[in-house]
């Protein structure tokens, strides 16, 4: 690993720091590239992963040249900012941080605001690539939050709120009413907002701020099914992020013309890593990244649909979450695999064994990433494994499958 790369990964070990100005000044000072290309800016709770991905599918499908900001990555560095479906290169990586320091020693020192994270190193990356493509239009997808994130420098065409539910309470709040409000924090005057299938409860948080701000306001009835697409990712939550994307390039047609076809063929070309994935070799390995609450809602979801009790492996980041998803994987599991995630706030073995239903019945096994390759290599290729939880755990395991097959991560997405 060389010193740009070490400088940037110890950023991440040191965390994240809140508050948005710091991340104001460093775009001042680099000349707001963000301002220099259309955006559309996602949040949400869950889901914003795959409108983004569905947005970026069907702007590619008509031959606009795309850039696509997210979060946080399975394996490789690059996955994080994309042009036209493609990673950005490690060099690229390299030029544009190294290109940065003295601007962030500047934040720090002359403005005493710190110095920035590894999140925003990324973010300012992103948009300075994103500019020296000359793409577009830009799909950006926060961090955490909304109102705090630093992703919240953009002035977007669009803002899309995806979904409201209860995660990062200790950071957003311990309502959904709270959590509303920073999410809504993308909002920004006079710019159109769309939300997605939300409570009315949540939905009167984002229509009083937009209403505050003059943002004009559209939004998804659930009860109401004919504007759902067909999306070739698996799930009913899937159709109405798809529901959602749609939307939002109708929303942007006189803008950013695409027209139906182009939305209907980018929904069934879209892909979505570590989202109810499957790889068939060397045996049936789903990967489906349900990390939260709401996800393990969509996890059950799927796993109703699927005709076999899978071998299930797990890893969770967040005691509060656990027991929503091991209840989940109880109800469908022929055995277990637990996994301790290398990783801040990485649940226990034993504490996610002890929310293991009594009524489970199957096998329940501590397990080590280190014995996974040989695992596969000679499991049943009749059966399957679902691999579920933290994203993280799910990048590990992508990345094994990677190092035996020589998998291209840009034919991933």
């Amino acid at each position: 690993m060389n010193k740009t790369w070490e400088f940037l990964f110890g950023l991440r070990n040191k965390g994240s720091k809140f508050g948005i100005e710091r991340m104001r000044m460093l775009v001042d000072l680099i000349g707001n590239p963000q301002d220099e290309f259309r955006i559309i800016h996602v949040a949400g709770t869950n889901g914003k992963g795959s409108v983004c991905a569905m947005l970026d599918s069907i702007y590619r499908e008509k031959h606009y040249l795309t850039g696509l900001f997210t979060s946080p990555h399975l394996i490789d560095l690059g996955e994080r900012i994309r042009v036209g479906g493609e990673m950005i290169s490690e060099a690229q990586i390299e030029k544009w941080v190294n290109w940065l320091m003295p601007k962030a020693q500047e934040v720090e020192k002359k403005y005493k605001l710190g110095y920035p994270t590894f999140f925003e190193f990324m973010t300012a990356v992103a948009f300075l690539y994103f500019r020296e493509k000359n793409i577009d239009v830009a799909i950006i997808e926060t961090g955490l939050g909304g109102r705090l994130d630093s992703t919240n420098v953009v002035k977007p065409d669009l803002s899309v709120i995806t979904s409201i539910s209860k995660d990062h309470c200790n950071i957003l709040g311990n309502t959904v009413e709270e959590i509303a409000r920073e999410k809504a924090g993308i909002i920004k005057p006079n710019t159109p907002v769309l939300s997605g299938f939300l409570p009315d409860c949540v939905f009167k948080v984002i229509s009083e701020i937009a209403k505050k701000k003059y943002a004009p306001i559209y939004y998804l009835d659930d009860e109401k099914n004919d504007h759902i697409p067909e999306t070739n990712l698996v799930g009913n939550y899937q159709k109405k992020n798809a529901a959602l994307a749609k939307r939002a390039i109708e929303i942007l047609e006189k803008k950013i013309p695409v027209g139906l076809d182009s939305i209907i063929r980018g929904l069934r070309r879209v892909k979505l890593i570590g989202r109810w994935q499957i790889i068939e070799n060397p045996c049936r390995i789903i990967l489906d990244a349900c990390h939260n609450e709401a996800g393990a809602i969509c996890l059950k979801e799927n796993l109703l649909n699927l005709k076999e009790k899978p071998e299930i492996w797990v890893g969770v980041l967040g005691n509060e979450r656990a027991p929503y998803i091991m209840k989940v994987i109880s109800q469908f599991a022929s055995s277990i695999k637990l996994f301790e995630i290398d990783q801040p706030r990485a649940c226990s073995a034993d504490f996610l064994k002890s929310h293991v239903c009594n009524s489970f019945s199957g096998e329940i096994i501590d397990f080590e990433i280190e014995k996974v390759k040989n695992y596969i290599s000679n499991y049943d290729s009749s059966k399957t494994i679902l691999v579920t939880g933290s994203i993280y755990l799910i990048g590990q395991i992508l990345g094994i499958l990677k190092s035996r097959r020589a998998l291209d991560l840009n034919d991933l997405f």
